[in-house]
């Protein structure tokens, strides 16, 4: 789903299958087979426009389904709840004349939990929710923005017209891509219809007392702990049946679904196992514990050195399946730009040449990463093949130090230098939770960057504190994972400077007018050879100022017992809940 933006998290299409679905409906598998899934961090909410963890992602859409999403295995974009792709249509005359627009039409059969069908009403309110003043939704404004009316059919309402007055690169994800709340549950007294999609986009827009009143008290009521984990409703095939903070998340299939009835269906509207369990299991190694106990069925993230360990492992090898899905993610130091040290460009660079990528490589991945220099996934055409991975070169380190005039004139063994009329010591912390491989990588990074001098402590936190600091910018150092789509990049919410505030999508604090023009124009052109030059001078822009450390792009590690059929896919976590079956189904 397009609009979480891109996905970080704590730690191109190469296709691995280890089994053949068929075309049976789900209810034909096995009217009990249940899954239980090993989930490395709890999420904070299962609200897809406020939730920040990727963790959390894949269980949304099971609920709140797309309208349509990425096929997991040709990677193309398929219709869910709607009859067919739509076909963009040039608009001629009236107000979005040399625009286009998309015609949506919803399944007859979809509906909601309740029974009720889902319309184009659902449509414009999850826009229009977006919209609210009070409602903390950027990233899903920043792809929203360029949709300029919403018209819904006065005989039909499950069509739905969308126009767009000016070219974007992501416009069918912009239309269609993303998930769907039921108005009816969301908004129970009616507020949002009470107000025009163009007025709450309005920013010079006075409100009246009541209005006013009416839009917070939407706002307070879409944010609340009932629909951040209680009330959690779609059209997907799964309801919330349990959460128990700190041990599981359940799921349970709806009877009677309404996408049982689709013939020759999506595959991502196929729903197998009858019930899903989650369980919250923070230590890889208390997981890998309850697979083999056969407590759980399957985890991925393992450990890269317990993965080679186990899978070379003559008593589990063969009672075990190990798959390494080339996964559309990438690891990297994030680095805080508006930190008084690290807003120097040559520190950053400094920091960067200290660290050994090969041992990286090696020790913590166990040799199932490959090196990537930026914010492409090296599997895209436009990736820039003429910039080179750095190495580890500690007397540039040095060198690039003393430039930036950091100096140990105290004797204390560590640089310092007068900023802002105080003297700093070059001190960095790490913020990072207790994964394993997020402390491997930040020991390694102690350990190197201490050959310059710099002086560098592990803080290690609450996962779920991990997000919150991230988004109030309260970090120097903080190791992450971002994931992507199979649509083209949109570097908008990630890099643009209107995104730099708290809470904000843009987390490193760097930008440049120059940066801004050249995203502001990527996302328009029309031109492919111009998207392609702006891709790679992107790229340029970010290497050559290392606001944030590139380290790896990493194979996933799933581990599963041999009683499940798994298939697995090059988008994250490396495969769907909802496609696995019983092991000779």
């Amino acid at each position: 789903m397009y609009w979480k933006g891109i996905t970080t998290h704590t730690f191109f299409c190469v296709l691995l299958v280890t089994g053949l679905f068929s075309c049976k409906n789900a209810t034909d598998v096995s009217s009990s087979f249940s899954l239980n899934l090993r989930l490395p961090n709890e999420p904070e909410s299962l609200h897809p426009i406020f939730s920040k963890s990727s963790n959390a992602s894949p269980i949304e859409s099971l609920i709140l389904l797309p309208i349509t999403e990425y096929d997991p295995f040709s990677l193309t974009l398929t219709p869910l709840l709607i009859t067919k792709m739509p076909v963009p249509e040039m608009v001629t005359e009236g107000k979005h004349a040399n625009g286009k627009v998309f015609n949506l039409e919803f399944r007859p059969e979809a509906e909601w939990a309740d029974g009720k069908p889902v319309t184009g009403e659902d449509y414009l309110f999850t826009i229009k929710s977006i919209y609210n003043p009070y409602v903390n939704a950027d990233s899903w404004k920043n792809f929203a923005e360029f949709i300029s009316e919403i018209l819904i059919d006065p005989n039909d309402p499950k069509k739905v017209a969308v126009y767009f007055d000016s070219t974007y690169l992501l416009d069918y994800e912009a239309a269609t891509n993303w998930n769907l709340y039921p108005a009816h549950i969301y908004d129970p007294e009616n507020i949002m219809s009470k107000f025009t999609l163009e007025e709450l986009r309005a920013t010079d827009k006075a409100w009246t007392a009541e209005q006013d009143s009416l839009l917070k008290r939407f706002a307070t009521l879409y944010e609340s702990p009932e629909f951040f984990r209680e009330t959690v409703s779609g059209a997907g095939a799964y309801e919330l049946d349990e959460w128990m903070t700190g041990e599981y998340i359940r799921l349970k299939r709806k009877q009677n679904w309404w996408g049982d009835k689709i013939e020759n269906s999506p595959l991502l509207l196929k729903a197998y196992p009858v019930e899903i369990t989650y369980r919250i299991i923070l230590d890889a190694a208390a997981a890998e514990a309850a697979l083999k106990a056969g407590e759980i069925d399957l985890m991925a993230e393992v450990p890269a050195s317990s993965f080679k360990t186990l899978s070379e492992d003559p008593d589990w090898k063969d009672k075990l399946q190990f798959e390494t899905p080339p996964l559309m993610v990438l690891n990297y130091l994030e680095l805080n730009n508006r930190d008084s040290i690290l807003a120097d460009p040559r520190v950053r660079k400094a920091l960067a040449y200290t660290l050994d990528y090969d041992g990286i490589l090696n020790n913590v991945m166990a040799g199932l990463a490959r090196r990537t220099v930026g914010p492409i996934h090296p599997d895209r055409s436009y990736y820039h093949k003429e910039l080179s991975p750095l190495k580890q070169d500690v007397q540039k380190s040095l060198s690039l130090l003393k430039e930036a005039g950091w100096e140990d004139t105290n004797g204390n063994g560590t640089p310092d230098k007068m900023i802002g009329g105080k003297r700093e010591e070059l001190k960095l912390s790490i913020k990072l939770s207790n994964k394993a491989e997020g402390m491997a990588i930040a020991n390694i990074v102690k350990e190197n960057a201490a050959k310059a001098g710099f002086d560098i402590e592990l803080d290690i936190i609450d996962p779920g504190q991990v997000q919150q600091d991230l988004r109030q910018h309260n970090f120097q150092i903080l190791p992450l994972r971002t994931s992507f789509f199979p649509s083209p990049d949109d570097p908008f919410s990630i890099w643009h400077s209107s995104n730099d505030i708290p809470g904000g999508s843009q987390r490193s604090g760097f930008h440049t007018p120059e940066l801004d023009q050249l995203i502001e124009n990527l996302r328009t052109t029309t031109d492919s050879e111009e998207r392609a030059a702006a891709y790679k001078k992107f790229q340029e822009i970010i290497y050559n100022a290392q606001p944030v450390i590139y380290l790896y792009v990493p194979l996933e590690r799933i581990i599963a017992s041999k009683k499940i059929q798994l298939q697995t896919s090059s988008r994250r976590p490396g495969y769907f809940e909802n496609l696995i079956k019983p092991a000779g189904s």
